[in-house]
């Protein structure tokens, strides 16, 4: 009786956490919906190419302050653990939602120091076989060096610049529903393209490719690959 009100509970649980997924995979598309415009409400034709200055560059020589949002999708793998049987937990996916912050520092030539914080939600897993990953949320700081190089030439109306940057990260989380605190430190490669219209002068928008794995003492594997958009404003 007891082993089938915790299925029953863990099933209830599943629901709750799959209707939160839809909601933040909805919330994360509009949001994103709303900030793609940004970069193309001045139309580059209308740009004067002598007045761009031919020796600037897209924020790659002065601090870059970024506000980012992203929406990923993490595969846990077979808990570690006494009571967790080898070979009965089977790889399940996650909803990852995350807002973070970043200051781009320049470095020597078109090479950047990355230091930032991030804030992270993951949905529980789906419900097959009776059992879940939990759902867990919390925050992150990231230190990462980057680099990156223009494709456009120097006098062009639109500024395409491509890019990545590798780093690392240490997290703490609070498993949802429970008092359980954990820390995990990670690794992560985020490849990125950003436009700079030279009307909207210090702003930028970026598409970014996180794909991060974590150290995680809890599971074999624990690795997420996502998309964002990142709003990237050069500092005077």
């Amino acid at each position: 009786m007891t082993e089938k009100k915790a299925i029953a509970e863990s099933l209830i649980i599943g629901n709750i956490n799959n209707n939160m997924a839809r909601k933040t995979t909805l919330v994360i598309l509009l949001l994103i919906a709303c900030v793609l415009p940004l970069a193309a409400a001045d139309d580059p034709a209308t740009v004067d190419p002598a007045a761009v200055d031919p020796a600037a560059d897209t924020g790659a020589k002065r601090p870059v302050l970024g506000f980012g949002i992203t929406g990923a999708v993490a595969v846990a793998d077979e808990p570690v653990g006494a009571g967790y049987p080898a070979g009965f937990y089977t790889p399940k996916a996650q909803a990852v939602g995350a807002l973070s912050a970043l200051l781009d520092v320049p470095l020597v030539s078109s090479f950047s120091l990355g230091i930032g914080f991030q804030l992270q939600g993951v949905t529980a897993s789906n419900p097959a076989g009776g059992w879940t990953y939990p759902a867990h949320w919390g925050g992150g700081f990231r230190l990462s060096t980057g680099y990156g190089f223009g494709l456009s030439e120097p006098s062009a109306a639109l500024q395409v610049r491509l890019g990545a940057s590798v780093g690392g990260s240490v997290n703490f989380h609070l498993q949802t529903f429970t008092t359980l605190f954990f820390f995990y430190p990670g690794i992560f490669l985020e490849p990125y393209l950003e436009l700079d219209n030279p009307k909207r002068k210090k702003r930028s928008i970026a598409v970014v490719l996180p794909i991060e794995y974590t150290f995680r003492r809890d599971y074999q594997f624990y690795g997420s690959i996502g998309i964002g958009i990142v709003r990237r404003y050069t500092l005077q």
